[in-house]
């Protein structure tokens, strides 16, 4: 349950900053109503529990296979905020989703990078 929590927490934070990011492009309403506002935290963090699927513990897949399933699976769930929303999906939303995933996967990705590192360092330290 915690592992879950964790990732849902995680897909919020990623979701909320992904979101001020688009109102500062421009991208989204400037005016946010509480629905929009609890829309994006429950569907962030959604998607922050299909993570779960990249996680070690679920191996079972090849990763390009999971990188797909958590591709459209991201896209159904943002496809389904934008439509509880009543915004617009067209051509320019697709263009966005793309970008903002690539971005957030980057930003994942030198995350656990920079954590790995950290962690190879305190094992080098303990291993002297």
């Amino acid at each position: 349950m915690t592992k879950i929590f964790h990732y849902a927490m995680n897909g919020m934070g990623y979701g909320a900053v992904s979101y001020l990011v688009l109102l500062a492009m421009q991208e989204a309403p400037a005016h946010v109503s509480p629905k929009n506002a609890i829309s994006l935290l429950l569907v962030s963090a959604a998607i922050g529990v299909l993570s779960m699927i990249f996680d070690e513990d679920y191996q079972g897949l090849p990763w390009p296979l999971e990188l797909g399933i958590h591709l459209v699976g991201t896209a159904l769930l943002v496809m389904g905020y934008m439509l509880f929303n009543d915004w617009v999906i067209d051509w320019s939303f697709w263009a966005i989703f793309v970008l903002i995933y690539v971005v957030v996967w980057l930003a994942v990705s030198l995350n656990q990078h920079f954590r790995v590192v950290k962690i190879n360092r305190a094992l080098q330290k303990r291993n002297k």
